[in-house]
């Protein structure tokens, strides 16, 4: 996928891609649901601040919310790999208070990943 938005540009990508690998964060499956973070990881290091900020990362920190404890974790874990490329001010404002309420998940997995990831803010 990066190489496909570096091959086509960041416009592409923000009109065909982003938009349809998006969609499925409403999938009843979640797999689906956990693959879009695994493609937002692949898309932001290429596609610049504001599809990340705008787009990317709130569909991050609305999958952390998801029923499912597996795309919770993932969530985090994808938080922590976004960490680098964001904001020190988003950092701090969105994603350090939603890492703080995912590491009282009742889950192990998300307690623990929520607390790795922590240890990045």
């Amino acid at each position: 996928m990066r190489k496909l938005i570096e091959v086509f540009g960041v416009e592409w990508a923000t009109q065909q891609v982003i938009p349809q690998v998006l969609e499925g964060h409403k999938h009843s499956n979640y797999l689906f649901r956990m693959t879009v973070l695994y493609a937002i990881v692949a898309m932001a290091p290429v596609v610049g601040a504001e599809p990340l900020n705008n787009s990317l990362l709130p569909m991050v920190l609305n999958l952390t919310t998801d029923p499912v404890p597996n795309v919770r974790f993932n969530a985090a874990k994808t938080l922590r790999q976004l960490m680098p490329l964001l904001d020190e001010r988003l950092i701090a404002h969105r994603v350090k208070p939603c890492l703080a309420t995912m590491a009282n998940d009742p889950d192990q997995d998300v307690h623990y990943f929520a607390s790795q990831a922590m240890q990045g803010c």
